[in-house]
């Protein structure tokens, strides 16, 4: 992966069992694929990479946008 172009650190929550622990979240490109962009998650369990098109990352961009958006506005009145 070439230099991330976010490199994000957060706690991350794992499963089996549920642990919690300082990582890191990075997005890059492919060293061999422009096209392909790589998010990874990494911490003291070693580094987990999801290979994403530019399409794929571009909706998780969007997702992660939409939540940041409802999350600053709270909740719903009712």
């Amino acid at each position: 992966m070439t230099t991330p172009i976010i490199d994000l650190k957060t706690t991350v929550t794992r499963d089996q069992p549920v642990t919690q622990t300082t990582g890191s979240i990075q997005v890059g490109t492919d060293e061999l694929d422009d096209d392909t962009i790589t998010l990874s998650f990494g911490g003291p369990w070693g580094i987990t990479y999801a290979d994403l098109t530019p399409e794929e990352a571009h909706a998780v961009a969007t997702a992660l946008d939409n939540a940041a958006t409802t999350a600053q506005e709270g909740p719903a009145d009712e």
